[in-house]
């Protein structure tokens, strides 16, 4: 599954709090068995999968706002020469 971008830009202490708040309703929902709210948003053990690629994504985010994002680079050669 591809990374949102929609996080990107955002100052790295908003992406701190909010990767904590989803980090708290993941535990919540997957330990607990518990819903949780976050902005008015309630998530239940359904929304597993959303609230940890949510998670990946924050972290993305916050990694390219630290600069220890690793990226991939492929070089690409030309098949025939001229």
């Amino acid at each position: 599954m591809a990374l949102n971008r929609s996080f990107y830009g955002l100052p790295a202490s908003t992406l701190t709090s909010l990767r904590d708040k989803y980090v708290a309703c993941l535990e919540a929902i997957a330990v607990a068995g518990a819903s949780y709210s976050i902005a008015g948003r309630s998530f239940t053990r359904a929304n597993l999968a959303e609230v940890s690629q949510t998670i990946k994504e924050l972290q993305s985010a916050l990694d390219s706002v630290n600069g220890t994002r690793v990226r991939k680079t492929m070089a690409a050669f030309p098949t025939q020469y001229p």
